[in-house]
Order: structure tokens, then sequence, then C-alpha cells
């Protein structure tokens, strides 16, 4: 009975890969359901014409002795291919004859199935066994080309009309069984990998293999299984137990528990791609051994962790908010360094900037061909898009050479997986700016800013109430910015002062969110920074809202004919220098900054630093100089270090042309690998 019942379940698990089957367009309904008309004269299965034809012998040993496996870790007990190819689940079997199935593959397969491991027996069914069976009838009626899904989950290309199942040519074909359709093929069907199955069977041992595995969870399924009798304690048993294993690492970009997600200081990286699906088209760089120890040798310094962090969400720095105490550093560090390590590997070929003078996708042959070069120096094109969701583009100095080349990340030949292309590679050759970005900060919108606390005591945040975002187009504007200075994404954020004696102060969160920088999400990591305040000039303000022509000298030049009378009359405009000048030296700037970080078991703050500007240019200011924080917040889901700034001039600094408000563009935190 249990035999019968798995082989009703055949059809619907399909080895724990495929659940349904699907003809293609060249397909007919009566090719797969309908019983075929030469097959009512047959008295014979599948197994039987098999293992009575002398000629497929060593096929017919290798399906004798094959455990049918639900998954590569729970064979079924008692049954085996012999089974399978005897039962009533329709099947069509492509089989070498031993012509095609040299001695060679055939001690190989038979020594697998010999062997201690199980999972060498797995792989007998997975690359062999499963790689020449299909689900329904698959009869060569007519000409035509059909992708077959085989059981254990490939898609193997059938033309019908040439005769050959994945380029492999047939012999005798449309052999008539009580239970299927038999065609003889003259050789083995090609069998890939998929990246998933790669790293799993075949990379297993290696660290970037082992981490990848090692997010495989099976889980069994009570719903989807057969129950039988009780056992002697009245406990259920079933004859047909079914596991379905997941990776956490093939879906959502970052990965938390549906349960205690509260206790984990960091949400997962994963790939953001299915890598274990055959109807894709990936390409994978897959890191050996090599790279690996290289990249985190090379960066490690850069992901060192305190054992206490602030839960900035709370608000005020206080011990009821903190984050976690008493945390394991050198297990963040491990995490955080590992999984920013394997994120970046993986890039859809269909998500790839199109080729100059091209309109169609990208195909893995114009990946493997072109290595993500568009073919244009356009830097709108000028990318690769991985599925973690960076954009990669060349970095080029400032007289236009090419620093770090993207296409360098794709070293050798690559590998042919079935759903895409591996480069195996001794080098993770990203360069230094994705694993240890610049901080780019805009501020550009009110959540830029760190409230005090949640109760709005505004403590630290404390600025006018016509404080906010205004726009100025440097095009718009091009005659000022052109001279002056641009600002950043074409716009500016003006702080007013909070009082009629006192300037604004903010607090505000050191976390990257420029999507120009080559990493938009940057955090602060362990390490030296050299940190810049972009500010504006106080009469940009005046462009933002309209009042730009009291910035020109207006000239209206007026010629006359010779009668003496008014010919033609033109307006020249040239910036009035010396009156913004004038205006510039009475609004110039003074403030003070402080830093606020972690210092491994608690918050500290630096000392205040005051900084003047002249009030004339856009003015790129470091206020602090090889600056260094001794733990990194990269990964952290709540924390992030601040940077304090206040408008501190007295009415003594009034008089001598500053003001008490402030306008600022960005923080820069840029990172010094020096």
């Amino acid at each position: 009975m249990a035999n019968n019942r798995i082989n009703r379940y055949i059809g619907a698990l399909a080895l724990g890969m495929v659940l349904t089957t699907v003809p293609s367009c060249t397909d007919t309904w009566d090719d797969h359901y309908n019983v075929d008309e030469s097959a009512l004269g047959a008295t014979a299965t599948l197994w039987e014409t098999i293992k009575d034809n002398p000629e497929y012998s060593r096929f017919a040993d290798i399906v004798r002795h094959s455990k049918y496996f639900k998954d590569d870790t729970h064979p079924v007990a008692g049954y085996t291919y012999e089974d399978v190819l005897n039962g009533g689940q329709v099947n069509t079997v492509w089989v070498p004859d031993n012509s095609a199935l040299t001695e060679a593959e055939y001690q190989k397969w038979m020594q697998f199935l010999e062997s201690d491991n199980p999972l060498d027996a797995y792989n007998v069914q997975q690359q062999f066994l499963g790689n020449h069976i299909a689900l329904w009838r698959h009869r060569i009626s007519e000409p035509g080309i059909d992708t077959v899904r085989m059981i254990n989950g490939k898609n193997l290309i059938f033309d019908k009309g040439n005769r050959t199942l994945g380029g492999i040519s047939l012999g005798d074909y449309n052999i008539p069984t009580t239970n299927g359709i038999m065609h003889v093929i003259k050789g083995v069907a090609p069998f890939y990998y998929n990246f998933y199955e790669y790293l799993k069977f075949y990379k297993k041992e290696t660290i970037f293999g082992s981490y990848v595995v090692s997010r495989d969870t099976t889980r069994f399924y009570e719903s989807a299984s057969v129950e039988g009798l009780p056992d002697e304690n009245g406990n259920p048993t079933y004859v047909d137990s079914v596991y379905r294993t997941s990776n956490r690492m093939f879906d959502s970009r970052n990965y938390l528990p549906n349960e205690g997600s509260e206790k984990w200081q960091m949400a997962e990286k994963s790939f953001g791609a299915r890598i274990n699906v055959e109807d894709s088209a990936f390409v994978m760089l897959i890191p050996t051994d090599v790279a690996w120890s290289a990249v985190k040798s090379k960066y490690e310094s850069a992901y060192v962790y305190g054992t206490k962090y602030v839960d900035r969400a709370k608000g005020d720095l206080n011990e009821n908010n903190v984050y976690a105490d008493n945390l394991d550093a050198d297990s963040l560090k491990k995490m955080s360094l590992e999984m920013d390590m394997v994120a970046p590997l993986v890039f859809n070929v269909n998500k790839q900037p199109k080729r100059e003078g091209e309109t169609k996708l990208w195909t893995l042959e114009d990946f493997k061909k072109y290595k993500g070069e568009t073919g244009t120096d356009d830097s709108r094109k000028n990318y690769l898009l991985n599925t973690y969701g960076d954009t990669l583009r060349n970095i080029v100095d400032p007289v236009g050479t090419i620093e770090w080349d993207r296409t360098s990340l794709f070293q050798g030949e690559p590998i042919e997986m079935s759903n895409g292309l591996a480069y195996e590679v001794d080098e993770l050759n990203f360069p230094s700016q994705y694993f240890t970005p610049d901080v780019e900060v805009e501020i550009e919108y009110y959540g830029n800013f760190y409230r005090s606390n949640s109760d709005y005591n505004y403590s630290k945040y404390d600025i006018g109430k016509s404080s906010g975002y205004f726009s100025l187009s440097n095009s718009t504007y091009k005659d000022f910015t052109d001279i002056y200075g641009q600002v950043s994404r074409n716009n500016i954020y003006y702080l007013q002062q909070r009082s009629d004696v006192s300037g604004p102060r903010v607090e505000i969160k050191l976390q990257g969110n420029n999507p120009n920088a080559y990493v938009p999400s940057a955090q602060v990591m362990s390490g030296r920074y050299d940190i810049q305040l972009v500010t504006v000039p106080y009469w940009y303000l005046d462009l933002s809202v309209g009042f730009a022509d009291d910035y020109y000298i207006i000239d209206t030049l007026v010629t006359y004919n010779d009668q003496t009378q008014m010919n033609d009359t033109t307006i020249e405009r040239t910036l009035d220098k010396e009156f913004i000048q004038m205006v510039a030296n009475n609004t110039k700037y003074k403030f003070k900054t402080q830093i606020t970080y972690n210092n491994g078991t608690k918050e500290t703050t630096s000392k205040a630093v005051e900084k003047t500007t002249d009030g004339l240019k856009v003015d790129t200011i470091t206020i602090a100089e090889n600056f260094e924080f001794p733990n990194s917040y990269k990964n952290l889901r709540y924390c992030y270090p601040t940077l304090y700034i206040e408008a501190s001039a007295k009415s003594t600094d009034i008089k001598k042309g500053f003001v008490y408000d402030l306008i600022i563009d960005k923080v820069i935190l840029k990172r010094r690998n020096d």
C-alpha cells in the first residue's frame, strides 16, 4: 500500500523540486494525458521493457539499485527506481543504451550507489536518473521544440524534428509501454548544476559554499504528508512524509525571523535572488577560499564592534536606552563582514542596462562577451546592478583615467550553470569604496535630524519656525553656481535662529543617504575619517526664493538711427560681484560641532570645535581631521553616531558681520585607509 501511495505522489512531488509540469506551446493534450494509441497493445511497463533488453543492462542495473529520494536527506525506505518505472505514474524515459553509457560512467554511478555517504546515492538520482525521466508522455508526433521539465527539476530541450534531447541524438523512439513512452538516447543527457546545487553538492567544503548551505532550513509538512496507522503509543506515523527545504539567502534582501527578531542586532543580508530556480539567468561570483580569506584580512579592522550600543530610536542618551549590552563583539564582526562579502555577488542578466544602440535585454552570451561593458561612456548607462540593489560604476579620476573597471570582477572563463554563469574567482575585486565607503548625509528633510527624545524635548534640536528645505537649481542659477559653488542635488537646508539672540542647533544622524554616493546607505565603520560640513552662503537663500535680480547689474543699451530716432533696446545683465561681496561680509557663519559616538562600552562626545566661514561661497569645511571611530555601526539596526551643530555667533559677533542663521548642504565623512 505504501508503494502505491508513493507512486501517486511522485507526480506532485517531482523529487521535491517540481510541483507541476506545464506542456509547452508545441505539445498537445493528447501527447501528455490520453492513452497513446500505439500503447493500446503494450503489455510491459517501462521497467519491464528496460530490464528485458540486454542492450540496456547498465542503465537497468543503476535503476535497480537506486533509491528514490524526496530530497537530499530523505530516501523512501524500500523504494527504488525500479518501483518508480514499474508503477502507475505515467513517465517518459530516455534510455542510454550500453554503447552510450560507457563502462567508466557506469562504474562511477555504481560506486556512488555503494558509497557510505547517502548524498552520493542522491546525486545518482539528481545528476543521472532524474535527468533522463520526465513526468507524462513526451511523444514525437510532429516536428517541434519542447522545453521538458525533467523530474530532477532541470529543463532540457526536446527537439522532435531533429530527434535530440539536450543536443544528444535519439535512436529508437516512441517505444510504447503500459505506463509511458520510452526513447533510446545515443549519449548521456547533459546535466548542469544550478548555483545552489553547485554550492551545496560540489562546493560544500569551501567557506562560501558552507556559508550558503548553513542557511538551509528543512521542515516537515504534516498537512502534505500521508498518515498511516498510529504506533503502539498512539502517535501518528506517516507512510509518505513530506519535507521542504528553504534557504533564507534566496528571497528578501534582509532576513529577520518571524519570532524573536527584537533580539537580532543585525538583519541578515541575502542575495535577493532565488539562485535555485531553473528558469532564471543569473551571473554569480563564487569566491574561492583564497578570495574569501583575503577580503576578511583586508577589511576586518573596519568591523570592530563594542559590547554595548545605545538605541537611537529611543531618543536621549541614558541607560534606559541601551539597545544591547554584553554583546559578543567577535560574533558581530564575523556576521557583519561575511554578509557584506556575500550580498553583492549575484547579477540578474535581464536587469542590466541595454547596450548602446540596442533595445533587447541582455542574454547570458552578451554578459559572457562584454562582462558588463555597455559600450558607451554615458554615465547613466555605465553601471552594473546586482540583485542586492547596489549600482556598481567605474571609478574614474579627475582627468578621466579609469581607476577601477567593473568588468574586472569577472575573472577567467565562466562555468556554465543550468540557470546562468558562475565566475569562480581568487579575488573579490570590488573597490575599497565598496567595503569601506565614504558616508554622505544629504540634509534634505526633517528625518535627517536626530530628535533628543520621543516627547519632543528640544534640548538639542532647536530651530526657528521658518527652517526647512529650499530648492535651488544649479542650472537655473548657473551664473552664480559656476562661480560661487554648486549645491548637492539642487537643494539646501535653512536653519533659522531660534530666538533673537541665539542660533539654531541640531543633531544629525551620521547615516549615508546620498543616492549619488558609491554606497548610498553607508554606515560609519571603525577607523578614521575626515569629517566635513558643506555650508551654503546665506545669500543663496535669496536665489531660492526668487530674488536673484537683486544680485545683477542691469544695463539698458539704446541705439539710434541716422535720424536720431531710437532703433533698438538691449538689456545686459552682469553679476554685481561687489554687492555679493558686501552681502557676504555681513552674512558670515560661526558654528561649533561635536561628535557623539560609541567608545566600546559607552557613548562619548568629542570636544567642541568652532569654525567660521567668509560667507561668499559654498564651503566644504573640515570639522574633524583624521577622526577615529573605535567601533563600527555597520549593519546595526538602531545605532549610529551623531553630529551636533550649533550656530554659535553672539551679539558681539553680529556686529562683525556674522549671522545667527545657518544654511547647510550635506555632511561628508571621507574614509581614510592610509
